[in-house]
């Protein structure tokens, strides 16, 4: 059990983090993790890039294999993107 001391002092972290971050205090409240959209992000645009140069690889080398890993990659990328700005 808290001490009456260290009650007051969670009740002051919790109204601070409510006014400088309602979307993490929510997340936090209902046991969820917040959403990182920076590192989704990045992670994305990483996914991008790795496609692209799969499929230009492919189409440069004369290997088919190259071409269909690449057109998968950018495919998968395409749907995400779409998938995400519905939301």
């Amino acid at each position: 059990m808290l001490s009456h001391h260290d009650r007051t002092e969670l009740e002051k972290i919790e109204r601070t983090l409510e006014l400088s971050d309602p979307d993490l205090a929510t997340a936090l409240r209902e046991g969820r993790r917040p959403k990182s959209r920076a590192l989704r992000s990045a992670l994305l645009i990483a996914v991008d890039v790795i496609a692209v140069t799969l499929l230009v690889l492919g189409l440069i080398l004369p290997d088919p294999g190259v071409t269909l890993c690449g057109i998968l990659a950018l495919s998968g990328t395409v749907w995400t993107h779409v998938a995400r700005h519905r939301l």
